[in-house]
């Protein structure tokens, strides 16, 4: 039997790939190589789209970070919001629009990413895809994590 911890391990490792499958045929019609290579262009500026593979892996490995990031903060906070528990779809839009607020308003900006201004079709397409494939993942896995009476008593909860 699984820990909880490798089950939300898993969880991340799965809306980390929801989302990157999603932004590769949605929004980079395919490329994949320049999807990682933008999220390598976070630290590493517009050089990135010089660079070979070790910058797309490095682009995967910001992906999968952040996408954790995500997955753990959504973790913790789920016992403490009681909306998150009451609601699976208000939940995966409210998480959605907070991860979109984060990456564009907040991560985005403070890197070294060459943005171009938003769009209404942009924003939403970046938006559905939050929402989607990495809120609504999250908003199932984790509540079935802490509906397990094991997790539950070891968590405290």
């Amino acid at each position: 039997m699984k820990t909880y911890r490798t089950k939300v391990i898993f969880l991340g490792l799965i809306a980390g790939t929801l989302d990157g499958l999603a932004a590769i045929f949605l929004s980079a019609r395919g490329n994949a190589t320049m999807v990682f290579k933008y999220i390598s262009s976070a630290v590493l500026g517009p050089e990135a789209f010089k660079g070979g593979a070790a910058t797309v892996i490095l682009g995967v490995g910001f992906h999968y970070f952040n996408a954790m990031a995500f997955t753990l903060f959504y973790f913790f906070i789920y016992p403490r919001v009681s909306l998150l528990r009451k609601n699976i779809v208000l939940s995966s839009l409210l998480y959605g629009s907070f991860i979109w607020i984060v990456m564009n308003l907040c991560v985005v900006p403070l890197s070294r990413i060459n943005t171009s201004h938003f769009t209404i079709s942009g924003v939403l397409k970046s938006w559905v895809i939050l929402v989607v494939f990495i809120a609504l993942p999250l908003a199932i896995g984790i509540r079935e994590i802490y509906r397990n009476k094991t997790t539950s008593k070891k968590l405290g909860l």
